[in-house]
């Protein structure tokens, strides 16, 4: 039996709405596909559409089948709800953190926030080192340059007391 929409777990590699958008055209073309493959002559058949590791994995953790019209169409409802409704975090860093890096920050903010949690990564050379965190309603800037501005005066009078000696 197929799990619920709000059971459905996603994958650590299922990140932000570009893959989000990715696997519900991969589904949608898979649909479409065995509609297709229904209609016409046997032995006829075009090659089956190639599908992503992220929409296996999601298929794979929720023992779906994709092949399953009501599973398929489920899957469908749960990616549009998650375009809708799913919490967004924007993570801006000055240089590209590595796969290994996102999926353990894709997988706390899942753990301690929300399951269904989306992690939009974005790059600010600016900032140097750290990063800054946006939600909808909420900035959190914990960048080095930050850092380096709050404690300016300090920088300042340290860097006076090694001029004086």
């Amino acid at each position: 039996m197929a799990p619920e929409a709000s059971q459905i777990q996603l994958p650590i590699n299922l990140i932000d709405t570009t893959d989000i958008n990715r696997a519900k055209r991969e589904v949608e073309a898979l649909a479409e596909f065995l509609d297709q493959a229904s209609i016409r002559e046997p032995g006829k058949q075009p090659a089956m559409p190639r599908t992503s590791k992220t929409l296996e994995e999601l298929a794979r953790i929720n023992k779906l089948n994709l092949l399953i019209a009501d599973q398929r169409q489920q899957v469908l409802s749960f990616l549009e709800y998650l375009q809708q409704k799913a919490p967004n975090i924007h993570i801006s860093f000055a240089t590209d953190p590595s796969a290994a890096f996102l999926g353990k920050i894709v997988q706390w903010f899942r753990a301690e926030v929300h399951p269904h949690t989306l992690v939009h990564v974005g790059l600010q050379p600016s900032i140097a080192a750290g990063c800054i965190v946006r939600t909808p309603n909420k900035y959190f800037d914990l960048s080095l340059r930050q850092h380096f501005n709050q404690n300016r005066q300090s920088l300042l009078d340290s860097l006076e007391g090694l001029k004086s000696e």
